[in-house]
């Protein structure tokens, strides 16, 4: 059983810009697992419908992408696309008629592992949970946050560490029933004809 506590810090706007959007960079280090960096948006697959791609990867990490319809920086989870060393992709389920954030939560299978992602207590706080394991975060900010804290916990191991970092890139509002109100009139103006599962 582990208890790692770790830090990623803003590394400010990373090299160039991809369509007038700014590429931002976080990175810091996990004890045990070595660097850990992300970075989002870092490319368009699909110009026509606004998908962007953003990553997570360090030396002793895989590499993780997560793409999905751009906004407001972040990704949406309308045609999102998550996965590991280009080998797996997750598969996704969602509730989008919950009221509960635990009823809301993604679930997400990949690498033969079900997780459920969730907003916690605050907007700024995710967990990303399977058996046995979960990665807490936290962001300083919840639009543009200096610092993302996490804590690692159970039996955990550097595919968990790196989702949960990759997801930070993740458009959340819509993980909370008061969320997804709130942010509904800018999402169907953005995209009415691509809504989130």
């Amino acid at each position: 059983m582990h208890h790692i506590p770790f830090e990623l810090t803003y590394r400010g706007p990373a090299e160039g810009y991809i369509e007038r959007v700014t590429t931002h960079a976080w990175s810091g280090d996990v004890p045990g697992f070595g660097q850990i960096e992300m970075k989002f948006p870092i490319k368009i697959i699909d110009r026509n419908q606004s998908v962007l791609l953003s990553a997570a990867w360090g030396e002793q990490f895989p590499s993780v992408t997560f793409a999905g319809v751009g906004f407001r920086y972040y990704l949406r989870m309308a045609m999102m696309k998550l996965t590991v060393n280009d080998e797996w992709e997750a598969v996704f389920k969602r509730r989008r008629l919950a009221v509960t954030r635990r009823g809301r939560a993604l679930r997400i299978n990949i690498c033969g592992r079900d997780y459920r992602y969730q907003v916690l207590a605050s907007k700024r706080e995710h967990a990303l949970t399977r058996d046995g394991a979960t990665v807490t975060t936290t962001r300083s900010e919840w639009r543009h946050p200096r610092t993302i804290s996490g804590v690692a916990q159970g039996d955990i191991d550097n595919v968990d560490i790196a989702l949960a970092v990759a997801l930070q890139s993740m458009y959340t509002r819509n993980l909370t029933f008061a969320g997804a109100l709130y942010s509904l009139p800018g999402r169907m103006l953005s995209r009415a004809d691509l809504p989130d599962i």
